[in-house]
């Protein structure tokens, strides 16, 4: 499969569950939630989104798989699927922060292939492939998206939400290393976003994560000339099983020249 041919497909579905979401963001004042099993918030936004992507990859792929955070599927077999977050930062949307995402990611033989992120309060389209160079799409106009790095500066992409002592560590550690550190703290996958566009170096991650969060800007990311390892410098593979957690990352703009300094 030509990763590229999946470009204006996942952009059409993007749009249209981006339709769904920010219909229920303007209309809402107060965004009603409830609570799921871990006690993370489920919105209708989710539950609509998830609908309508799943719906739709079925459609027109019919043969692939779809694991979606807000699926009920069982663990499948297949090594190729569709790993799916349909509303990335739920608690975001909650707050009108406008820093939630739609992450839609195809992964073959645990590696992202494909990974697209779309940002509906910018409408704003982020795409990459094992063939094909990454770029984002914004009122028709294409950028393409290029990973940068320095050896005197160094900029942090910094969850909002999930700041831990060990990432204060880190960002002490870093200090110690760069002449100057600035943190950019951001919701969602936009973090990813802004190690691809090259306006961050770096992003760690010291908890648990799902995989659907990550492995969509995992894609771009290796598509704009960067990575994400795991904790241990090693590369992350990608399963089936809905239930699996990723232990801690880190997403780098350059690995072999971050790998020195982190470890």
């Amino acid at each position: 499969m030509k990763t590229k041919d999946l470009i204006k497909p996942i952009q059409l579905i993007m749009e249209g569950a981006s339709k769904l979401i920010t219909e229920i963001y303007d209309n809402q004042e107060d965004i009603d939630f409830q609570k799921k099993y871990d006690e993370s918030p489920l919105t209708l936004a989710d539950l609509r989104s998830n609908d309508f992507i799943i719906g739709n990859l079925n459609n027109l792929y019919p043969t692939i798989p779809v694991v979606s955070e807000e699926g009920k599927e069982k663990q499948i077999k297949e090594s190729l699927f569709w790993l799916i977050d349909p509303l990335d930062g739920t608690k975001e949307f909650i707050d009108k922060s406008e820093e939630f995402t739609i992450n839609i990611a195809l992964v073959e033989d645990g590696e992202p292939i494909f990974g697209a992120i779309y940002i509906p309060t910018k409408k704003s389209f982020f795409v990459g492939g094992i063939d094909f160079n990454a770029f984002s799409e914004k009122s028709g106009e294409k950028k393409e998206l290029k990973t940068s790095f320095s050896q005197e500066n160094c900029r942090i992409s910094v969850s909002k939400r999930h700041q831990s002592t060990k990432e204060q560590e880190f960002f002490n550690r870093l200090k110690r290393k760069f002449k100057k550190v600035e943190l950019f703290p951001a919701g969602s996958s936009l973090k990813f976003c802004l190690i691809a566009s090259g306006d961050c170096h770096i992003y760690p991650r010291f908890g648990d994560v799902g995989q659907w969060d990550i492995a969509a800007g995992h894609a771009i990311l290796k598509a704009s000339g960067g990575n994400i390892l795991d904790l241990t410098m090693n590369t992350i593979k990608y399963n089936s099983d809905r239930n699996m957690k990723i232990n801690g990352f880190y997403a780098l703009s350059n690995e072999a020249f971050y790998s020195k300094i982190i470890q």
